[in-house]
Parts: C-alpha cells; sequence; structure tokens
C-alpha cells in the first residue's frame, strides 16, 4: 500500500507545472536552460568572469559557493560542447 502511495506522490509531482517542465528535457537541453540562466544573470555584469569574480569576494559562504559552481558547470560544459564538435 505505501508504495502505491509514493507512486501517487509521484505522478502528482510529476504532473505539476512547476516540476514537469524541466523534467521533460534532455540533458543537453537542461544544459542550455542553465547557460541561457547564467546569461541572463551575468548580464547585470560587465563580463561573465565580473559575475563570478564578485560572486566569489562576496562575505556570504554560499555565493562563493555558488561561484565555485557556476565555474565548474561553465567549465564541463564547454569541455562536453568541443567534444561534440569533435565528433561531428
Amino acid at each position: 500500500m505505501r508504495i502505491k502511495e509514493i507512486e501517487a506522490k509521484i505522478a502528482k509531482l510529476e504532473a505539476s507545472p512547476r516540476f514537469s517542465g524541466l523534467a521533460r528535457l534532455s540533458d543537453a537541453d537542461l544544459d542550455r536552460q542553465i547557460v541561457l540562466g547564467l546569461n541572463e544573470m551575468a548580464s547585470e555584469w560587465p563580463s561573465f568572469g565580473a559575475m563570478v569574480s564578485s560572486l566569489r569576494e562576496s562575505p556570504a559562504p554560499a555565493d562563493k559557493d555558488l561561484a565555485g559552481q557556476i565555474e565548474t558547470f561553465i567549465t564541463d560544459w564547454q569541455a562536453q560542447q568541443q567534444q561534440q564538435k569533435a565528433a561531428q
């Protein structure tokens, strides 16, 4: 009986507009959405690097952590893009 309840809750979450839009995206499409969001965030600064530097210099630990996560994501994404270009 408990499994049915869990399955029903998962189905409800998957049907929710809040979650379903991103849940249906492929990894590549999700990465593109993240990059678009990061570019939008960076539009408030003179450059993407300036945004990351500003976050890194922030006194808030969460901002510093976010800066590291953004750098890691972008580095991995760029490497993936290069691999895809090389494979073509």
